[in-house]
């Protein structure tokens, strides 16, 4: 694990939830040789029921049956989530969607699924925001994630440090991931890891 890893500066990073991000990412790239990420908000619209009444505990169990839904799909590999509270969204999930880049290249196909199961799930009441690269962003959220690339594997780090920003949180520090399965003992073995620069 990095132990300073590239971060948003203009947010305060919780550790906590730093560190758990950290170690998720690094057994990701350690079971998966080449990964997408797909970077997604999840929220109720403010003119419904959901968005009036929604709480922890009901937020909590929809994202959990939409990962339950997406990780049976064959190309979602893993996911990681926390979970914020502002005036404006009212609760709502930042949510990384984990994609084996042997199985697809093309992250905008998974992010149409997860819309549609998203809608489903929430009866349309939801909204499923997918985060993409815009100009401005110091990161490419399109750019894959290969073990062996020091570069893409910082860019993903700083990324995911939005999820572990401190802001917003309102003293929850709920995240929710999957369990990363271990590396195969088939296969052709890894050539060593060879630092740039």
């Amino acid at each position: 694990m990095m132990i300073n890893s590239p971060a948003i500066p203009h947010y305060t990073i919780d550790w906590y939830l730093q560190s758990h991000i950290s170690h998720h990412t690094d057994m990701m790239i350690n079971r998966y040789s080449c990964l997408y990420a797909l970077r997604f908000d999840l929220f109720y619209r403010k003119d419904t029921c959901r968005y009036l009444s929604s709480n922890i505990q009901s937020v909590e169990y929809e994202v959990r049956v939409l990962m339950a839904k997406m990780e049976k799909l064959p190309a979602v590999v893993g996911y990681f989530c926390v979970m914020e509270w502002t005036q404006d969204h009212g609760f709502h999930v930042h949510a990384v969607l984990w994609l084996d880049g042997h199985v697809t290249q093309k992250p905008f196909v998974w992010a149409e699924k997860a819309n549609a199961a998203w809608a489903w799930i929430t009866q349309g009441e939801g909204h499923l925001h997918r985060c993409e690269t815009k100009e401005a962003y110091a990161a490419d959220v399109s750019i894959p994630v290969r073990y062996n690339d020091a570069a893409s594997i910082a860019n993903i780090r700083y990324i995911l440090s939005y999820l572990a920003k401190a802001e917003q949180k309102e003293g929850l520090c709920w995240h929710y991931c999957n369990e990363v399965p271990a590396r195969p003992s088939v296969g052709r073995p890894r050539l060593p890891v060879v630092a740039s620069g």
